[in-house]
């Protein structure tokens, strides 16, 4: 979880979905201890990667805009920043022959916060046992937190609330 120095591990998050990122970023901060840093496609996880010395760890969703998914990313960071390691998560993509480079594992959404954490530390050398298997997600442990396959972000908002009326600003607090 942390270095020779007690500063915690940074991992750098490359998700486009807002909602995935932050959960994945509370799970690995919350649960892991870890700093997280956070991309929203490809490129600027690179550009973050170039600028900083302390990332150990990414975890990259497969697809995400621009020209570069997940798989790319992964085979760009297993080139050019070999003390990095990677896991790739998908909901939709999973990895055929050649996507991924030898070692890199593959995490199908959704997954448990214990099964990414335990994936986490086992790639860092810090865990004891073996890496939990990725659970299909209708076997999930009760009541454990689980990375949704998919949110929708691309809808518009109509502005209206469930009671049918449109959203308002809280009253002032009287004094």
């Amino acid at each position: 979880m942390s270095t020779a120095n007690h500063r915690p591990t940074v991992i750098l998050i490359a998700e486009d979905e807002a909602l995935i990122r932050m959960f994945t970023s509370d799970i690995l901060t919350e649960e892991g201890g870890y700093r997280v840093i956070e991309a929203i496609d490809a490129e600027e996880a690179l550009t973050l990667l170039e600028a900083r010395h302390d990332v150990r760890l990414v975890v990259t969703d497969v697809d995400m805009p621009g020209p570069l998914n997940g798989f790319a990313l992964a085979r760009i960071v297993d080139m050019r920043f070999p003390g990095i390691k990677v896991i790739v998560t998908s909901g939709h993509t999973k990895p055929g022959v050649g996507d991924l480079p030898s070692g890199i594992p593959f995490l199908p959404k959704p997954y448990t916060s214990s099964a990414l954490i335990g994936m986490v530390r086992h790639l860092l050398g810090e865990a004891s046992g073996p890496v939990e298997e990725p659970a299909d997600h209708d076997a999930a442990e009760p009541g454990a937190p689980v990375l949704p396959m998919g949110i929708k972000l691309d809808q518009l908002h109509s502005g209206i609330g469930t009671a049918g009326g449109l959203a308002q600003p809280l009253p002032e607090p009287e004094e």
